[in-house]
């Protein structure tokens, strides 16, 4: 996980959030502007082409709930990603202030399927598009890769974060 330690950001948000929604709510919006940039140069580097008989939504690939296993396409897996921004509401399990998400079924089944178990659909994953599945644990066979290549923009975006979330309290604290 990329992180940065932007100490006070989060309680900053959470606060904001409880005492003026509408304050929260013109951060969030601007920070996720500042972000989409950053997603869709990430959602280019989802391959064009994965397992062969995956692409193929066909009745014999259906589970036995009789829904269909999700199919990947490639122009929505890079059109899939997303920004979000979230206050860290959980004590426990602390979230960045804003993340990149992987919002189609498919492309998220890539990117992170052998987190829970590990099948031949999983190994023939690895084996395609890199990583090695530890049953339990995070994992990313492109996000977290594309990501950490940007490291610089990702920190430009949480330094702009801070500097918005700093201007639109102060704009408000001085009307």
């Amino acid at each position: 996980m990329i992180s940065m330690n932007t100490t006070g950001i989060s309680k900053a948000l959470k606060e904001i959030r409880t005492y003026d929604r509408s304050m929260y709510m013109q951060i969030t919006i601007q920070m996720r502007k500042d972000a989409q940039p950053l997603a869709s140069e990430v959602g280019r580097d989802y391959p064009e082409e994965t397992l062969p008989r995956w692409k193929m939504a066909n009745p014999s690939n259906a589970r036995s709930d009789k829904r269909p296993f999700p199919t990947y396409s490639p122009s929505a897996a890079r059109g899939g990603m997303k920004p979000k921004v979230t206050a860290g509401r959980n004590k426990d399990n602390p979230r960045g202030i804003v993340r990149i998400q992987q919002m189609t079924a498919g492309g998220a089944i890539l990117d992170s399927a052998g987190s829970r178990v590990s099948n031949p659909f999983v190994k023939n994953l690895d084996k395609k598009h890199g990583g090695s599945s530890r049953v339990g644990q995070l994992r990313s066979r492109v996000l977290y890769r594309a990501v950490a290549r940007r490291k610089p923009q990702v920190e430009a975006i949480v330094a702009k974060a801070v500097a918005t979330t700093d201007k639109i309290v102060q704009r408000v604290i001085n009307s």
